[in-house]
């Protein structure tokens, strides 16, 4: 329940009493108390059961001290031989010697005079004397006053009840309406379906709970987008490595015939040295296969250590030369003398710089070059592979690049480089860095 509803809801409630404030009884606005008739009478008759035995001057020191708790009361005690002793001043029509008839008609004055009376026997002993204490009707609280009193209090008791259960019913109306509405929003027709977000209409715990079903609903939404961008990138994957397969498979059913026509041939024996190459191409694309499906299973080791890159190309294009060389590559290299040192796996690294160079030889053959060269490029050191091949199609490095560059993207996140191919018509520029500063150390 929010702070707003809150507020309204303590002013409805105390919105009835507030006129009923001016509509109370008359002695509740009095500037003297009031007393019931049984509570002032009780305490009157304890107080002359205590005056047992007592002597003129105490007698008349307790009732002064009464006096001064009841202000307003009249109090004066009669002695066994029919004098008045007032407190303060004698009342006009007290006898000052009380007779017979002075007790029977001293109710029936007091009722006339509209006073109210109490008479108490001092001990409990007729011959002790008695005591009277009187006080104005308007000092008592009647029978009129306490039903008209409990009737009041009862009123206003019925309307905050009523007030607080339609408050309360508004209430949980407007909460059953704001939940089934949420509840309808999250039914939907169809196995595939996603539900719409709903509209927060307040900022409170029932909105709380709304922007927590606009966030799930996204987040299904966005997890849909993925699998269907997954799915064609595996559709992609599939198509590239079915091509990829293909074409040496075709080419080594072609060389097979000829071989099967005449084998002890020179064209023979130059058609089993295709079959054996395009075999090891085979090999090599099982290989990739392998490693990316490992790669995507995180079950390919990794172990990162402190090695020399520029050694490790200067080593890995030593080992292709031949490769490079037979294919009538013109190979350039520009690499520091000193060690520059990076963390990284070098198997790992290794495998980058082998499918790199692979995917030169196989798609930028045409443009018989290479150029590997370490350069400083925006602050950052970075590793970067040229060719004069037809370039690629497309802007994503992965999209139609083969296997092997889709490995060199795993790989390079894992080991936590970054890399970017930038091809066209002229030829492509692969560039591999890390985000920290790579360091040259002295021989």
């Amino acid at each position: 329940m929010s702070k707003y509803l809150i507020l309204i809801l303590t002013a409805l409630l105390l919105w009835p009493i507030i006129p009923a404030m001016f509509y109370l009884p008359g002695y509740m606005l009095r500037d003297h108390p009031l007393h019931r008739p049984e509570e002032i009478t009780r305490m009157w008759r304890q107080e002359a059961v205590k005056l047992d035995g007592a002597g003129r001057d105490r007698i008349h020191e307790r009732l002064g001290e009464l006096n001064a708790d009841y202000p307003d009361a009249e109090m004066f005690w009669v002695d066994p031989t029919g004098k008045t002793n007032a407190v303060m001043n004698r009342p006009e029509d007290i006898p000052e010697r009380w007779t017979y008839m002075d007790a029977l008609t001293f109710r029936t004055q007091d009722y006339v005079h509209e006073m109210f009376a109490i008479t108490s026997l001092i001990g409990d002993d007729p011959k002790q004397g008695f005591m009277v204490m009187r006080l104005p009707e308007s000092h008592i609280v009647t029978a009129e006053m306490s039903l008209s009193g409990n009737k009041l209090l009862v009123l206003l008791f019925f309307i905050i009840c009523l007030s607080f259960f339609i408050l309360s019913w508004l209430f949980f109306v407007r909460l059953r309406r704001r939940l089934v509405k949420l509840q309808s929003a999250m039914k939907v027709n169809g196995i595939n379906e996603i539900p719409d977000e709903v509209v927060i209409s307040k900022d409170d715990e029932i909105g709380e709970l709304e922007g927590a079903f606009n966030r799930m609903v996204r987040e299904l939404k966005d997890s849909r987008n993925r699998e269907r961008e997954e799915e064609e990138l595996r559709k992609q994957f599939i198509s590239n490595i079915s091509h990829d397969l293909r074409t040496p498979l075709t080419v080594i059913r072609q060389h097979a015939h000829t071989v099967r026509k005449d084998p002890a041939s020179s064209q023979g024996q130059a058609s089993l040295s295709v079959i054996e190459h395009k075999l090891d191409e085979v090999g090599k694309l099982m290989d990739n296969l392998l490693s990316y499906t490992l790669l995507s299973a995180g079950k390919y080791l990794l172990r990162l250590q402190t090695i020399d890159i520029a050694e490790e190309v200067r080593n890995r294009v030593a080992e292709w030369y031949p490769v490079f060389e037979d294919k009538g590559f013109d190979v350039h290299v520009e690499l520091p003398e000193l060690p520059l040192t990076w963390v990284a796996d070098p198997l790992w690294f290794n495998r980058i710089l082998d499918n790199v160079f692979q995917n030169v030889v196989r798609h930028a053959g045409s443009g018989r070059y290479i150029g590997i060269q370490i350069v400083v490029l925006k602050g950052l050191t970075m590793l970067v592979v040229k060719d004069k091949g037809p370039g690629t199609s497309s802007d994503s490095p992965e999209k139609g690049a083969g296997i092997g560059l889709s490995i060199v993207s795993m790989m390079a996140k894992e080991m936590g480089m970054n890399w970017k191919l930038e091809s066209g018509a002229n030829g492509s520029q692969l560039y591999i860095w890390t985000e920290k500063k790579l360091q040259f150390e002295s021989s």
